[in-house]
């Protein structure tokens, strides 16, 4: 060995791997720490809350970035059965539908009290009046307009009502009567005289009141 070049001494075998348990005298000199891959994903597991990662989740569990938004309208409550008046529903007699809106459709009364007796019905399954959401109501109320503006012209006027007894799907009812047998004491008087004698209690609501702080249902 003492007749051997330095060169030689040093020299590493052809066959000879590196050592899997010691870093390079260049890695060292870098500086930086270099973990393994197990050790990589535990650190950023437990520590890596870096927003590039992942959007941060609320204590709901939904997602942050969506948490501000909007809710959505509440859809209708789905009938537990077959309804005549879903406008989806095969029971559905379409052949007595006039006009179909986009929350609502005006349909012929099936047995109605007069030829031009017609209802206004919810597309979805609504029960009553007080159940209808805000764009429901909007358009129900332009129906009306619409109607009370077509039988004027008729020389007639509406009667609207509500029957609400084991129904199921909302109806709005609408009766037109001639001018000359509609005055508006000679339908209220009406409704008391056919009230009494059915034994019906009736309670008038104040005019422009909320129907929905006193209707049917609350």
């Amino acid at each position: 060995m003492k007749l051997m070049d330095a060169a030689e001494l040093v020299k590493q075998p052809p066959d000879v791997t590196e050592n899997p348990y010691r870093k390079s005298g260049k890695e060292v000199s870098i500086g930086k720490q270099i973990t393994s891959p197990e050790e990589e994903s535990a650190c950023q597991f437990f520590f890596d809350i870096n927003e590039k990662h992942g959007r941060k989740r609320s204590s709901t569990g939904r997602d942050s970035k969506f948490s501000s938004h909007p809710k959505q309208p509440r859809k209708p409550p789905q009938p537990p059965g077959p309804c005549w008046f879903c406008l989806a529903s095969p029971e559905v007699e379409k052949h007595l539908v006039v006009n179909i809106g986009t929350h609502c459709y005006l349909a012929l009364a099936k047995g109605g009290l007069s030829d031009d007796h017609v209802l206004i019905l919810p597309i979805g399954h609504y029960q009553s009046v007080v159940e209808l959401s805000a764009e429901v109501v909007e358009e129900v109320e332009k129906y009306k307009a619409t109607l009370r503006r077509f039988f004027k012209s008729r020389g007639k006027r509406c009667v609207l009502f509500e029957r609400n007894y084991k129904s199921h799907h909302l109806q709005l009812q609408v009766i037109p009567v001639p001018l000359s047998r509609c005055a508006t004491d000679d339908i209220k008087d009406a409704f008391i005289t056919q009230a009494q004698e059915q034994q019906i209690e009736l309670l008038e609501i104040p005019e422009h009141s909320d129907i929905k702080q006193g209707g049917p249902g609350q």
